[in-house]
């Protein structure tokens, strides 16, 4: 589904979009925001900070072998593998508030990247929806 959105956005002048929100998502297959076909004030991202989808591409810092942050000059847009971080400056939308989410393992695998559809996080996203700004 999300990948069908992204294209119809992308693609398609006449999708009537008012707003775009993206969670725990790494990129959207383009690096700035104005490239969605909406205003770039109309694009809206967050990311918990127990979610793994933080780690792709891998965050990185200089001790590679022992650091798994180490490859970050190669990634640090992540534009490689998605596209420029919807969370980032670089990309020009702007960001909302979500809960931190659960730490990985602690009920499941990855269960801050299944929590945006809960408390804080939810609040902010139907206030975006319904026009305003959380």
């Amino acid at each position: 589904m999300r990948d069908e959105a992204n294209r119809s956005i992308l693609t398609e002048k006449r999708v009537p979009v008012d707003n775009a929100i993206l969670v725990g998502s790494p990129g959207v297959g383009v690096n700035h925001a104005k490239d969605l076909n909406i205003p770039a004030d109309h694009v809206w991202a967050a990311t918990a900070k127990n979610d793994l989808i933080n780690l792709a591409p891998p965050p990185a810092g200089p001790l590679a072998p022992l650091n798994p942050k180490a490859y970050m000059r190669l990634f640090d847009d992540h534009s490689l593998l998605y596209g420029c971080d919807p969370t980032s400056d670089d990309f020009g939308g702007k960001t909302f508030h979500v809960a931190d989410g659960k730490f990985p393992g602690t009920d499941g695998f990855m269960p801050a990247h299944s929590q945006y559809w809960e408390n804080e996080s939810l609040v902010n996203m139907a206030t975006i929806a319904t026009g305003g700004k959380p």
